[in-house]
């Protein structure tokens, strides 16, 4: 539970953030991987194999960061990472399976409603917080 508070705190400061800055502080990121990894080491509620394997979706985005110059935000590769810390390889891509989902059908909404041109960007940490706090309504937590 506390690990779940942690998540979801950092990732409401990451959204704020995200939406005004288009940016985050990574030294609140590493922080709470820190707190993350002690808090494992603690309670070991996963092995380090399944923190290594979760951390792999967020490796690949900063992959995808690279690969398309930055149309996709390092920062959602960070922050992929961080939740991947926390969650495991599966949790972490179920929560990447509902922001994108989320994202995409605001996107979708916005394109169809006139209101964007198609190339403009949207943050996407808020629909991680957003997904984050339905897996937790859903009984689906670390």
């Amino acid at each position: 539970m506390i690990q779940s508070c942690i998540l979801l705190g950092t990732l409401g400061v990451h959204s704020l953030e995200d939406i005004r800055e288009k940016k985050i502080t990574v030294n609140i990121t590493l922080f709470s991987g820190i707190i993350g990894i002690v808090m494992h080491l603690l309670f070991q509620n996963q092995s380090i194999y399944e923190m290594l394997a979760g951390m792999l979706p967020g490796v690949g985005i900063l992959l995808l960061s690279r690969l398309t110059k930055g149309k996709i935000g390092m920062g959602d590769g960070i922050v992929f990472m961080l939740t991947g810390l926390y969650l495991g390889f599966g949790k972490n891509m179920m929560l990447m399976f509902l922001s994108f989902v989320l994202a995409g059908n605001l996107g979708l909404f916005l394109l169809i409603k006139g209101g964007g041109r198609g190339d403009e960007k949207m943050p996407l940490i808020p629909f991680l917080f957003l997904g984050y706090s339905l897996m937790i309504i859903s009984g689906i937590q670390i």
